[in-house]
């Protein structure tokens, strides 16, 4: 006979995974984070794997923890489209996100892509502004905001954990291989995104190093990134945004400080209602993805 591990466990597991945080977890459940550190470290001992790290800065999931997370998920996700299915009817719900124009075209659609191609009967509307609103529309399931990740009413999942340090396209540095003196950054046009807590003035600071004001400013981070690829200036970047140009090479990083963001992107949702099932896999689907 199949040893599964209790419900409770598993459900305290994948909360806490999903909040990255025990506390946040015992709030959505009603229970103290005491009581979800405790389920949890009794399914590490059912299952005889570490699931989480535990440091003093906070929680991250172990390998084991990463594909253990995916198959709870799994396996949370098909009772529920099984109960929908034979209780309530096909779900045709439309799942309704509002999301930055930046962090959609950088980060998102990306992986919406692959959420559709495995979801196909799940219809998706995307909705794109500069700035999310304050408050979450009433005709939208859940938003993708930038900030320090409290809202009132709200509950937020982390999306990036960014650092902040400059990158340029390789024909800048013209032959050069980092780390570069900051004399580097006075010969270039410095390029920054506006609507975020740091920028230059930031890194210049923690790097101890003078600038000149931003010498291009975007409030689309898709175009402030275009520019920089094109070889006409550096820009002052978020690793959810250049991440991927620095592992294709199109961008360096010219310099070794980075700076950690003290805003991030989160996932938010209205704290203490229970999303439609098709919502609830992509937000699910998305959370994943930020954890890989």
């Amino acid at each position: 006979m199949r040893r599964l591990p209790p419900l409770a466990m598993l459900r305290s597991f994948e909360a806490a995974a999903r909040h990255v945080s025990f506390a946040r977890a015992g709030a959505e459940l009603g229970v103290t984070a005491a009581a979800i550190s405790q389920q949890v470290r009794a399914l590490e001992e059912h299952l005889g794997q570490a699931l989480f790290l535990r440091r003093a800065q906070g929680l991250a999931l172990t390998d084991r923890g990463l594909s253990y997370l995916t198959v709870v998920r799994d396996a949370f996700d098909r009772l529920g489209a099984g109960t929908d299915e034979l209780f309530h009817g096909r779900d045709r719900h439309m799942v309704t996100i509002r999301v930055t124009a930046g962090f959609a075209h950088l980060w998102f659609m990306p992986r919406l892509s692959a959420f559709l191609a495995a979801e196909r009967e799940i219809p998706v509307r995307v909705l794109t502004s500069l700035w999310t609103p304050l408050e979450l529309d009433a005709a939208t399931d859940f938003e993708i905001r930038c900030g320090i990740g409290a809202w009132p009413g709200l509950a937020a999942y982390p999306l990036t954990r960014d650092r902040l340090f400059p990158v340029c396209a390789p024909t800048l540095l013209a032959g050069a291989m980092p780390p570069l003196d900051a004399a580097f950054l006075g010969r270039q046009r410095l390029i920054q995104i506006e609507g975020f807590a740091e920028g230059w003035g930031e890194w210049g600071r923690g790097a101890g190093v003078d600038l000149p004001p931003p010498g291009s400013v975007f409030d689309t981070a898709s175009l402030a990134l275009d520019l920089a690829l094109a070889g006409e200036g550096v820009l002052i970047g978020r690793s959810c945004f250049v991440d991927p140009h620095l592992e294709s090479g199109r961008l360096m990083a010219p310099f070794g400080t980075k700076i950690k963001c003290a805003e991030n992107f989160y996932l938010v949702e209205r704290a203490g209602e229970k999303l439609p099932a098709a919502a609830r896999a992509l937000r699910d689907f998305l959370l994943v993805q930020a954890a890989q």
